[in-house]
Protein backbone atom coordinates (compact mmCIF):
# COMPACT_ATOMS: atom_id res chain seq x y z
CA UNK A 1 0.00 0.00 0.00
CA UNK A 2 1.56 3.34 -0.81
CA UNK A 3 -0.42 6.44 0.44
CA UNK A 4 1.23 9.78 -0.94
CA UNK A 5 1.05 13.63 -1.32
CA UNK A 6 2.51 15.56 -4.14
CA UNK A 7 3.12 19.23 -5.02
CA UNK A 8 3.71 18.18 -8.49
CA UNK A 9 1.22 17.46 -11.36
CA UNK A 10 -1.59 17.22 -9.09
CA UNK A 11 -2.28 21.14 -8.40
CA UNK A 12 -0.90 22.00 -11.58
CA UNK A 13 2.11 24.62 -10.07
CA UNK A 14 5.09 22.61 -11.40
CA UNK A 15 5.65 25.24 -14.09
CA UNK A 16 6.43 27.68 -10.64
CA UNK A 17 8.42 25.04 -9.05
CA UNK A 18 6.29 22.38 -6.87
CA UNK A 19 7.77 19.49 -7.98
CA UNK A 20 8.57 17.47 -4.72
CA UNK A 21 6.54 13.86 -4.12
CA UNK A 22 6.15 12.62 -0.68
CA UNK A 23 4.90 9.27 -0.23
CA UNK A 24 4.83 6.76 2.62
CA UNK A 25 4.61 2.57 1.52
CA UNK A 26 3.89 -0.11 3.44
CA UNK A 27 7.10 -2.78 2.71
CA UNK A 28 7.57 -6.46 3.98
CA UNK A 29 10.82 -6.62 5.93
CA UNK A 30 12.43 -8.44 8.68
CA UNK A 31 13.37 -7.36 11.87
CA UNK A 32 16.31 -9.17 14.15
CA UNK A 33 14.78 -9.60 17.66
CA UNK A 34 15.58 -11.62 20.79
CA UNK A 35 18.26 -13.25 17.84
CA UNK A 36 16.13 -14.40 15.44
CA UNK A 37 14.32 -12.63 12.59
CA UNK A 38 10.67 -11.81 12.32
CA UNK A 39 8.43 -10.61 9.43
CA UNK A 40 7.98 -6.84 10.21
CA UNK A 41 5.95 -4.64 7.96
CA UNK A 42 8.41 -0.88 7.67
CA UNK A 43 6.83 1.93 6.85
CA UNK A 44 9.08 3.65 4.19
CA UNK A 45 9.30 7.29 3.55
CA UNK A 46 9.89 8.79 0.21
CA UNK A 47 10.77 12.34 -0.92
CA UNK A 48 11.28 12.02 -5.05
CA UNK A 49 11.86 14.90 -7.41
CA UNK A 50 9.37 14.51 -10.07
CA UNK A 51 9.33 17.88 -11.67
CA UNK A 52 11.72 19.06 -14.34
CA UNK A 53 14.01 21.14 -12.78
CA UNK A 54 17.01 21.07 -9.89
CA UNK A 55 15.73 21.61 -6.43
CA UNK A 56 18.20 23.26 -4.38
CA UNK A 57 18.42 23.31 -0.15
CA UNK A 58 15.91 20.45 0.78
CA UNK A 59 15.20 20.55 4.09
CA UNK A 60 12.75 17.81 5.21
CA UNK A 61 10.69 18.08 8.19
CA UNK A 62 8.83 15.05 10.44
CA UNK A 63 7.23 14.94 13.42
CA UNK A 64 5.80 12.23 15.31
CA UNK A 65 2.94 12.32 18.26
CA UNK A 66 1.82 9.13 20.27
CA UNK A 67 -1.80 9.01 20.47
CA UNK A 68 -2.27 13.15 20.10
CA UNK A 69 0.49 13.44 22.91
CA UNK A 70 4.00 15.75 22.85
CA UNK A 71 4.96 16.33 19.57
CA UNK A 72 8.38 14.68 18.91
CA UNK A 73 10.71 16.63 16.27
CA UNK A 74 12.23 14.29 13.68
CA UNK A 75 13.97 17.07 11.42
CA UNK A 76 17.39 16.34 12.87
CA UNK A 77 16.60 12.89 12.74
CA UNK A 78 15.64 13.07 8.80
CA UNK A 79 19.13 15.26 7.92
CA UNK A 80 21.78 12.92 9.68
CA UNK A 81 20.73 10.76 6.67
CA UNK A 82 22.78 12.31 4.42
CA UNK A 83 20.27 14.20 2.03
CA UNK A 84 22.11 15.83 -0.89
CA UNK A 85 21.48 19.73 -0.59
CA UNK A 86 20.59 19.22 -4.49
CA UNK A 87 17.97 16.45 -5.85
CA UNK A 88 17.94 15.95 -9.69
CA UNK A 89 14.56 15.56 -11.46
CA UNK A 90 13.92 11.55 -10.57
CA UNK A 91 15.96 11.55 -7.56
CA UNK A 92 14.22 10.49 -4.72
CA UNK A 93 15.69 10.18 -0.69
CA UNK A 94 13.78 7.01 1.44
CA UNK A 95 13.90 6.42 5.14
CA UNK A 96 12.75 4.16 7.63
CA UNK A 97 9.98 5.34 9.81
CA UNK A 98 10.68 2.66 12.67
CA UNK A 99 14.13 4.07 12.45
CA UNK A 100 13.26 7.74 12.26
CA UNK A 101 10.53 6.92 15.26
CA UNK A 102 13.07 5.64 17.68
CA UNK A 103 16.18 8.53 16.87
CA UNK A 104 13.28 11.16 17.14
CA UNK A 105 11.22 10.07 19.89
CA UNK A 106 13.35 9.69 23.35
CA UNK A 107 10.14 7.51 25.32
CA UNK A 108 10.34 5.27 22.51
CA UNK A 109 13.73 4.95 21.80
CA UNK A 110 14.15 3.70 25.95
CA UNK A 111 11.24 0.92 25.53
CA UNK A 112 12.76 -0.12 22.44
CA UNK A 113 16.06 -0.60 24.56
CA UNK A 114 14.58 -2.40 27.52
CA UNK A 115 11.58 -4.30 25.97
CA UNK A 116 12.41 -4.70 21.93
CA UNK A 117 10.20 -3.61 19.21
CA UNK A 118 7.04 -5.37 21.30
CA UNK A 119 7.24 -1.34 22.81
CA UNK A 120 6.08 -0.16 19.59
CA UNK A 121 3.00 -2.01 19.20
CA UNK A 122 -0.69 -0.76 19.06
CA UNK A 123 0.09 2.77 19.94
CA UNK A 124 -1.46 4.90 17.18
CA UNK A 125 1.29 7.62 15.87
CA UNK A 126 0.66 10.74 14.04
CA UNK A 127 3.29 11.43 11.81
CA UNK A 128 3.57 14.60 9.97
CA UNK A 129 6.14 15.51 6.87
CA UNK A 130 7.03 18.47 4.79
CA UNK A 131 10.24 19.72 2.97
CA UNK A 132 11.16 22.86 2.17
CA UNK A 133 12.86 23.81 -1.24
CA UNK A 134 14.46 26.14 -3.92
CA UNK A 135 13.95 25.84 -7.63
CA UNK A 136 17.05 28.07 -9.47
CA UNK A 137 14.52 30.76 -10.69
CA UNK A 138 13.22 31.10 -6.92
CA UNK A 139 14.77 33.28 -4.21
CA UNK A 140 13.04 31.67 -0.68
CA UNK A 141 12.02 28.50 -0.33
CA UNK A 142 9.26 26.63 -0.81
CA UNK A 143 7.40 24.18 1.20
CA UNK A 144 5.40 21.59 0.30
CA UNK A 145 2.16 21.29 1.95
CA UNK A 146 2.42 19.08 5.24
CA UNK A 147 1.07 15.34 4.71
CA UNK A 148 -0.13 13.63 8.00
CA UNK A 149 -0.55 9.40 8.49
CA UNK A 150 -1.54 7.64 11.11
CA UNK A 151 0.33 4.61 11.51
CA UNK A 152 0.56 1.36 14.11
CA UNK A 153 2.26 -1.67 14.37
CA UNK A 154 0.56 -4.94 15.58
CA UNK A 155 0.60 -8.33 15.84
CA UNK A 156 -0.91 -10.43 12.63
CA UNK A 157 -4.00 -11.80 12.86
CA UNK A 158 -3.04 -14.84 11.07
CA UNK A 159 0.75 -15.27 12.15
CA UNK A 160 2.01 -14.55 15.97
CA UNK A 161 5.52 -14.07 14.46
CA UNK A 162 4.49 -11.50 11.96
CA UNK A 163 4.22 -7.51 12.72
CA UNK A 164 1.89 -6.03 10.29
CA UNK A 165 1.32 -2.28 10.02
CA UNK A 166 -1.91 -0.40 10.06
CA UNK A 167 -1.34 2.71 7.63
CA UNK A 168 -3.87 5.81 7.27
CA UNK A 169 -3.53 8.82 5.26
CA UNK A 170 -4.92 11.93 7.34
CA UNK A 171 -4.83 14.66 5.03
CA UNK A 172 -2.19 17.27 3.01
Amino acid sequence: MTVLGTDANETGLEGRGRCLEISLKAVPSVLKAGGKEIAFTRALLSIENRGRTVVSGVIPHATFAQERGIVHDATGALSKTGISDTMQPGDAVKWDVYDLLIAAHPGVASKVHLWGYKAVLDWWLDFVVWAEYRTPDAVTHMQTRNYQWRLRWRPAKDRADMIDLDLEFIKA
